[in-house]
């Protein structure tokens, strides 16, 4: 791999990483952790419809969601609203700070959240989905993006990583929640004055059900799963308070002081140790040169200019990667699973609603186990290893889970108990896909998007990227129920083919970024600096000169004398 061109970036690739290097930075690495917590209720949704939909109660109360058209609508619902709430915050987290706009997105999930819990109506929980999926959208835009740019580079991964673990704990939380709340008044219905609810193949006749109260199964048991991550949300709200601003986001507003005295907490140093001095001098140049490019971009093309260099040869294949690695991420069908768990598991001859939650909640507490890989050891294998292992990994579960489907479905389809050694090679295979997943796209696709803009473009870009994994969750969460009624097992050959290309493309486009700082990687992505333009090399040349970093190989070669002030950095 190519030897970090940064200061920073070399005299921090032998420092610890993992576990070790997180301790030794207890600041940041609790910053992260705490930041997670808008990934835990963005997982958290993700898990708790899944059980949902097959409670009794909650099917007494909407019978309107039993089409599979409907439910996949529903549960897609929030995906589309995600994509708007990803979009919007690029602009909104860079004009009121990352950390507010994470509070913003704390306001809105609440009002979706409450719609959802409080509904009456299908009108009212279509509402609470979209309106919360704008709140988790931003969410997913924001955090990573605030993890990332308060990282030191040799954690960045791991603590980037943070969020889809949180994701994970978030998922499994909710899957067990929703299996135990399902016995409360008991998993039945038993609506009022109906003698046999149930139709001929043993389901819930809810057209005939409906307006019976139940005397069974309680409301609470699916309200109160929808309404308790408010919880989480405010806790979030209240702690951001505490936690520091964005170094690189203070400097983008010329607060250098601030940013200085941010980053002086975050690395536990001293302002005037050499380490800080060298990365805030290189966070300086990187937003003095942006800065300088924008300016004359908008000077030449107008406002649009900024989102215009989005799509520049030199941008371009960045946002490339970027998008088609969360198109890759979501066709791998993780989703698919964790929306539609109980509903999968039943298909391979289960029919007993316990048995496919139990195997629901085991999924989640794999994901969480295996995404501690990526959190120990992304920073020290790299990204382009674990994305490819896994794809290779998740592509093989897909086919065997095909095969056997494609056996023993007949025998399933009869609900007469048989076959079900084979059922359960099924459900290990897809544990085993989860266990995949959770190790390599699901934390370090986003690590990927965070790591490949630069400090300029780096929120706008990361808000379409965040879009399009929404835009392609939502069609995964809108088509996956009919797939799996009309494909069957070819929905999992669907996804085995999208894996396996999704680590193809990895292999062949994607850059290994491990150990570079953000700043770098402007230069680094594109091969080194005689593929970038001749006046950008000179723009960056003179502003280190300016700042004193040119010709700097060591720490030591900075010069002790100078002293980092705003007055000395202006240009």
């Amino acid at each position: 791999m190519a030897v970090s061109q940064s200061v920073v970036g070399r005299n921090n690739a032998e420092k610890p990483h993992g576990l070790v290097g997180m301790l030794k930075n207890p600041y940041v690495f609790a910053t992260c952790l705490f930041a997670s917590l808008g990934c835990t209720m963005y997982g958290y949704d993700q898990g708790v419809m899944g059980p949902i939909l097959v409670m009794e109660n909650f099917k007494n109360h909407f019978p309107y969601f039993e089409n599979s058209t409907i439910q996949g609508w529903l549960v897609a619902a929030l995906e589309l609203g995600a994509w708007a709430g990803a979009l919007i915050n690029g602009v909104l987290a860079d004009r009121i700070s990352r950390k507010y706009a994470m509070m913003v997105a704390v306001v809105i999930f609440t009002l979706g959240t409450g719609l959802q819990a409080g509904a009456q109506t299908p009108a009212y929980f279509f509402a609470g989905r979209i309106v919360g999926g704008v709140g988790i959208g931003m969410f997913s835009m924001v955090i990573p993006l605030y993890q990332a740019e308060i990282a030191p580079p040799e954690l960045r991964g791991s603590l980037v990583s943070l969020q889809q673990l949180s994701i994970t704990i978030g998922t499994t939380i909710a899957f067990w929640l929703d299996y135990g709340m399902q016995y409360v008044g008991g998993v039945a219905c038993n609506p009022e004055g109906i003698a046999n609810p149930y139709l001929a193949d043993g389901t819930y006749n809810t057209a005939v059900n409906h307006g019976h109260t139940c005397l069974g199964q309680k409301t609470i048991s699916w309200r109160l799963p929808l309404a308790l991550q408010i919880i989480p949300a405010w806790i979030l709200f209240f702690g951001m308070f505490f936690f520091p601003f964005s170094p690189r986001w203070l400097m983008m507003k010329h607060r250098d002081d601030e940013a200085l005295s941010s980053l002086s907490k975050l690395r536990r140093l001293p302002a005037a140790d050499p380490v800080v001095r060298a990365e805030f001098l290189e966070i300086k140049a990187a937003v003095m040169f942006d800065e300088e490019t924008e300016r004359e971009a908008i000077g030449s093309g107008g406002v649009l200019a900024p989102w215009k260099a989005l799509f520049a040869p030199n941008m371009i294949k960045r946002l490339m990667v970027g998008c088609c690695t969360m198109v890759f991420q979501q066709f791998t069908g993780i989703n698919a699973v964790l929306y539609y768990a109980p509903q999968i598991f039943s298909s391979f001859g289960f029919s007993s609603t316990k048995t496919t939650l139990l195997a629901t909640g085991v999924t989640g507490i794999l994901q969480i186990i295996f995404t501690l890989p990526s959190v120990l050891y992304l920073d020290k294998f790299g990204r382009k290893t674990f994305l490819i292992v896994g794809a290779t990994g998740m592509f093989l579960c897909h086919i065997v889970v095909a095969i056997v489907e494609g056996l023993y479905e007949d025998k399933w389809n009869l609900n007469e108990g048989l076959a079900k050694p084979q059922g359960w090679v099924a459900i290990a295979f897809i544990w085993l896909f989860a266990v995949n997943f959770a190790y390599s796209w699901g934390p370090v696709a986003w690590v990927l998007a965070q790591e490949i803009f630069p400090n300029s473009q780096r929120s706008r870009g990361v808000a379409i990227v965040a879009s399009t994994n929404w835009m392609f969750n939502f069609v995964i969460g809108l088509t996956t129920k009919d797939m799996l009624g009309s494909m069957k097992y070819g929905t999992y050959i669907f996804f085995a083919v999208f894996s396996g290309l999704g680590g193809l493309f990895i292999w062949k486009f994607a850059p290994e970024t491990k150990d570079k700082t953000l700043e770098e990687l402007d230069i680094f992505f594109g091969g080194g600096m005689d593929s970038i333009a001749e006046a950008d090399r000179l723009r960056m040349q003179r502003i280190n000169e300016t700042l004193g970093l040119a010709g700097v190989e060591n720490l030591e070669d900075l010069k002790t004398e100078k002293e980092i002030t705003a007055e000395q950095v202006e240009l």
